[in-house]
């Protein structure tokens, strides 16, 4: 029991952190983006950026996934192996407020990984007519 609970620990900081890095390379890349085009005077600099956010928005959303099968995996294989024991309470509850705290940060991971999907699709698909803008 002790070691899920010190495994969820190390899950939330490590979803935790590798969605702040994705959020801050997204916005380098797009201010890269951003100069790339206005210095070269040529906006397909800026859309192509679009792409990398996107990518980036992949391995977010991704990362969720692969982090909810793995977790399903490893409930699944305790609840078997723990189906005949009883915990006191507070542990329980403990542990359950820990797993849906994990749980709400990897929703949240899934959503801004969409959120860059969007936002690199458009900047793809139309970051070339910035150049009308400026």
């Amino acid at each position: 029991m002790r070691h899920l609970l010190i495994n969820n620990a190390v899950s939330k900081k490590h979803v935790t952190l590798s969605t702040r890095k994705a959020v801050l390379f997204s916005v380098a890349v797009f201010v890269v983006g951003v100069l790339f085009s206005l210095a070269r005077d040529d906006w397909s600099w800026f859309a192509r950026s679009g792409s990398i956010i996107v990518i980036i928005g992949i391995f977010l959303t991704s990362s969720q996934i692969i982090e909810n099968s793995r977790r399903l995996k490893l409930r699944r294989n305790h609840r078997h192996q723990n189906f005949h024991r009883d915990y006191a309470e507070e542990i329980k509850r403990e542990t359950l407020e820990r797993s849906r705290s994990l749980d709400e940060d990897i929703w949240e991971n899934g959503l801004r990984g969409l959120y860059l999907l969007v936002i690199g699709t458009l900047i793809w698909g139309f970051g070339d007519l910035g150049g009308y803008l400026f």
